[in-house]
């Protein structure tokens, strides 16, 4: 008997220590500055550019000039759906891709928050076998 006890009270400060989808809502800041704000519509998260970083490293005109689409070079980088079409699985985001502005191309991706600092999230994208990870950290509006 005791030993469920035990059991329960362990189970229960696990499952209070995960991360909710709801914990990826909201507005993050990537090390160098731009901000991305991340919504769910139906089943899918999405991140958007919210700000930009003050020193781009490229598009310095804040349009799209890298998108290897001709038609989508002039569309402006604010407001632009990066993250696209990521689901909520054990405690992270992943299934969809991160497009980088800087390059044009997209890359699969996954996001997840560490229980520990929830005000704390990496951003990992992958192409092939390798990674880049970013951190981002919670903007309060």
């Amino acid at each position: 008997m005791k030993y469920c006890i035990l059991l329960i009270i362990s189970c229960l400060f696990v499952s209070s220590s995960s991360v909710s989808s709801d914990t990826y809502i909201g507005k993050w800041k990537i090390t160098g500055g731009s901000v991305i704000e991340i919504y769910k519509e139906g089943n899918f998260f999405y991140g958007k550019i919210d700000k930009r970083a003050k020193n781009p490293i490229s598009n310095l005109n804040g349009l799209d000039n890298n998108n290897p689409l001709k038609e989508l070079q002039k569309r402006p980088l604010l407001g632009m759906i990066i993250l696209d079409k990521l689901v909520y699985e054990d405690g992270a985001l992943s299934g969809g891709t991160i497009y980088n502005a800087d390059s044009g191309k997209s890359y699969s991706v996954k996001v997840w928050i560490n229980n520990e600092d929830k005000n704390t999230c990496y951003i990992r994208a992958y192409k092939s076998i390798l990674f880049k990870t970013f951190e981002a950290n919670r903007v309060s509006d």
